[in-house]
């Protein structure tokens, strides 16, 4: 099988790539875990592994903490709904169930340049946000320019 190591990187914010703190997840806790901030570079914090699951969605699991995933939590986003300073939790969960599942979405398909947003598949319409400006990593109920990502193959 297999392995993609990726990095997730805000096309609105060019300097700055997801960074995963998955210190103290070491089990299953509903609210998840660890912190989801930004980054001025990829190390070994900033990637993950690309896991493309058999329903179609993909799960991003770090490549520093055993078994810690990617977590989105849009509960209180509503789909179409635009924050200004976005909502929700993105944090960390160990192992991969439904919250760390996520849809690739192609933005301007007609004119592909590598940009994609990621949408959960438990929350459908909600989409990761990163404020670089902010150092804000959460959730967003519509796709524009802050929910731009590049997913970057770095190994």
């Amino acid at each position: 099988m297999s392995v993609t190591r990726v990095a997730l990187h805000s096309k609105k914010f060019p300097g700055k790539y997801l960074h995963i703190d998955g210190r103290g997840v070491t089990q299953f806790v509903g609210s998840g875990g660890g912190k989801v901030s930004t980054q001025t570079y990829i190390g070994p914090w900033e990637t993950f592994i690309l896991e493309r699951n058999s329903d179609g969605t993909v799960s991003f699991r770090s490549t520093v903490f055993n078994d810690v995933y990617l977590r989105l939590d849009g509960a209180n986003v509503k789909p179409g709904e635009k924050l200004n300073d976005g909502g929700g939790i993105v944090n960390c969960q160990f192992g991969s169930l439904t919250a760390e599942k996520f849809k690739i979405v192609q933005k301007k398909p007609e004119q592909y340049a590598g940009v994609v947003a990621i949408e959960s598949n438990e929350f459908p319409g909600r989409f990761l946000r990163v404020n670089g400006a902010k150092d804000q990593v959460n959730v967003q109920g519509v796709s524009a320019s802050f929910e731009e990502w590049e997913i970057l193959v770095v190994g």
